[in-house]
């Protein structure tokens, strides 16, 4: 979680209000077994409080600086985060001092460091899926499902803001690359352009060091052509799609054969060109303030660029490899999991809402992975607290207006032949989800958008993303609460639209 210490653009606050917060905060931690409610009701004694007041003022557009005139004081977000270090500094110090006899005394693992192994329990149930039950390779042959597909991808414009033929318009231009090198990539179709399976490979050899100064240099390489995130896996059968949808012909007369499910697919078993070592997982960061926009074509735009970035990159990583003299192809969404190789590779955790959270950017990231049979040192599964406030926290479950996400614990099993059992996860229902995106006229993401996760990168953002990984239930419910009074989060939010097509 980051950012309950800044004004974000879409609200106004007092600044008296941050004072109070980060005080409550200390008496908070300092007062652990106090109850849930109490600090609800205090919180909300204390907020009208300060509205009464209303001496200082924090204004929504001032992000910068701080002007002093006519009787009233407007301070820009560095002045407010300064103001609020102090009392959230010595918040931490007490919540610390607190618990850390108890922590040591009960023998509590600590929320932050490497997983032994991979950190969600998986049972036998757990099988390698047939890709064809995903959601939306369920759109190349489900009649139910296509048709759905059909409506969603033929939705017209409207003047409503975020939905207008300019909105639109900027929605296929951020999928262009995706759809013109990685065509029904989205939907697990394997072997595209850019997804290649067999492609040249240099005959000679480039011989690293050791596994460790391969890896290094396939890193370096990955961020360097575009990765935000990347870490290695090793390569698992386990998350590997047990068969693969592959079309072989499309609609005849269609200019845009993604707009229309094909004519004609094979439901075949995978067979992997060479047999992997290693997989290169890579993160791609989509644009904060158009997912901000969510659920528009503002928002869809900022999902479309992800996937065409993650073509380029898996693209481009591919033939670094290639060239280097070892077989190597990229996936997206096809040929295996990218959420279970995200974790193995250490990016992050699992989400309530399913998504992969990551420290960096919340769950605001799309995945790519390249297959490779050059032998990687894998990096480990790493944990900082994301299970632990999940539980407390469900911002994503009460913004999803397919309620989709559920409200309880993790459970081994989902409730669609679109989810995949056998994994101790909270389980999305993909089959409400996606008729919601079939009501709406535009994919969703409002999951993304309100999870405490999503922030940009500030380091008091990434202060307070630590702070989640310390234990205690009433500590989590207070900073996902707060981080909702701050006002982050929002979705359907109108302004967000306007704002986002302003000249910077």
């Amino acid at each position: 979680m980051g950012g309950i210490l800044t004004a974000p653009a879409q609200g106004g606050f007092h600044c008296i209000f941050l004072f109070q917060a980060t005080t409550i905060a200390g008496q908070f931690v300092k007062s652990f077994y106090c109850t849930q409610q109490k600090m609800t009701l205090f919180l909300n004694q204390r907020r009208k409080e300060v509205e009464l007041m209303g001496t200082f003022t924090l204004h929504k557009h001032d992000a910068t600086n701080s002007k002093v005139g006519g009787g009233n004081t407007t301070l820009g977000r560095r002045e407010f985060l300064q103001a609020g270090a102090a009392g959230a500094t010595f918040g931490l110090a007490a919540f610390l001092a607190a618990k850390r006899g108890a922590a040591s005394s009960a023998g509590s693992r600590t929320a932050i460091g490497e997983s032994d192994g991979f950190p969600n329990k998986i049972t036998d149930a757990c099988r390698p899926f047939d890709q064809k039950y995903t959601i939306f390779a369920r759109g190349l042959w489900d009649p139910e499902v296509q048709s759905k597909w059909v409506k969603f991808a033929t939705a017209p414009t409207s003047k409503e803001s975020g939905r207008t033929q300019l909105d639109k318009a900027l929605y296929n231009a951020g999928w262009a690359v995706e759809y013109r090198f990685a065509e029904w990539s989205m939907n697990g179709q394997p072997d595209t352009d850019a997804y290649q399976w067999n492609t040249w490979t240099n005959p000679r050899k480039w011989e690293f060091e050791n596994v460790q100064d391969a890896s290094n240099k396939v890193k370096k390489a990955a961020k360097f052509l575009g990765a935000c995130l990347v870490g290695i896996a090793r390569y698992d059968p386990l998350w590997t799609y047990s068969s693969l949808l592959k079309i072989v012909k499309f609609q005849e007369s269609q200019p845009e054969h993604w707009l229309r499910p094909p004519a004609g697919i094979e439901h075949i078993p995978t067979r992997l060109p060479f047999e992997p070592k290693s997989v290169v997982v890579m993160a791609v960061e989509m644009d904060y303030g158009a997912i901000a926009c969510s659920p528009t074509h503002i928002a869809g735009a900022g999902t479309g660029l992800g996937y065409s970035r993650m073509a380029e990159l898996g693209w481009s990583v591919r033939r670094f490899l290639s060239e280097l003299g070892y077989r190597s192809f990229a996936c997206g969404n096809d040929t295996a999991l990218s959420i279970p190789y995200a974790v193995a590779a250490g990016l992050g955790e699992i989400g309530r809402q399913g998504c992969l959270i990551t420290r960096e950017f919340g769950p605001r990231v799309r995945l790519v992975k390249v297959f490779t049979e050059l032998e990687l040192k894998p990096d480990t599964p790493q944990t900082f607290g994301v299970a632990a406030f999940c539980k407390k926290c469900k911002r994503c479950a009460e913004s999803c207006p397919a309620k989709a996400i559920p409200f309880g614990d993790p459970t081994l099993e989902g409730p669609t032949i679109s989810n995949n059992p056998g994994v101790e996860k909270w389980y999305l229902n993909p089959e409400k989800c996606f008729d919601f995106w079939v009501e709406n006229g535009v994919d969703c993401a409002n999951c993304i958008t309100s999870c405490p996760y999503n922030k940009t990168e500030m380091w008091n953002h990434r202060l307070i993303s630590r702070l989640t990984a310390l234990p205690g239930d009433q500590l989590h419910y207070l900073m996902a609460r707060m981080d909702k009074i701050f006002g982050y989060g929002n979705t359907f939010d109108k302004r967000a639209n306007a704002e986002w097509w302003k000249e910077e």
